[in-house]
């Protein structure tokens, strides 16, 4: 029947014949998916190489575990290569370096030399700070969360003090010293006076001036 009507509306059956993009561009390149994920590539970057839009990609992850199971098991490969890299930036690590150096003797005749250097990488503070605070949060985590009080609590606060005001009743103390203030010595003063010479021109005029007063 189906045939039969396919024969009669040949656009139909051009319809349901065609393949959809799961089967002409996700499943045979499984494979390649596959090394993207392992190798870190963003969703944005394989769905350009599969030259299918990123809805699509989420909605055949959606629909076909398959390719949902794969995505997962190959990112998470990549991702345990990081987080062993992180442990060892934050630990701190050993490693040796390995030069290639091209001499040349008197003769003119080149030889390759390779020299090896054991080194040692210190510990990286900003990795380790880093590590604690997406491993241990609770911990290490600056954020601060805020409590709101609710209503109950709001309540019961407000009984807590009430019973407080009603079980000790504080006086305050208003009282008056009567201890008397000392009062405040005026400061001494102290006259000093130069020492010097009298004139005896004005000494022999002021007696003379008395004389004559006298006589008169």
């Amino acid at each position: 029947m189906i045939y039969e009507y396919k024969k009669k509306h040949p656009e139909f059956a051009e319809v349901i014949d065609r393949k959809s993009k799961w089967e002409t561009h996700i499943v045979p390149r499984l494979k390649d998916i596959q090394q993207w994920c392992e190798e870190g590539l963003t969703n944005q970057v394989i769905c350009s190489r599969l030259d299918i839009p990123e809805s699509t990609w989420y909605e055949y992850q959606n629909k076909y575990p398959i390719l949902l199971e794969l995505v997962r098991m190959s990112k998470s490969v990549m991702d345990t290569k990081v987080e062993n890299a992180l442990l060892n930036s934050a630990l701190g690590y050993d490693y040796e370096e390995i030069k290639t150096i091209v001499e040349e003797d008197k003769n003119g005749k080149k030889r390759t030399r390779i020299e090896k250097t054991k080194k040692h990488m210190p510990a990286n503070p900003a990795a380790q700070a880093f590590w604690l605070k997406n491993r241990k949060r609770d911990e290490w985590n600056e954020r601060k969360e805020i409590v709101f009080d609710t209503k109950a609590q709001e309540e019961e606060r407000k009984r807590l003090f009430l019973n407080m005001i009603k079980d000790d009743v504080l006086d305050a103390d208003y009282s008056i010293s009567n201890e008397e203030i000392p009062e405040l010595k005026e400061p001494e003063i102290t006259e000093e006076t130069d020492e010097g010479f009298i004139d005896e021109t004005d000494n022999n005029d002021y007696n003379g001036d008395e004389e004559n007063s006298i006589e008169i």
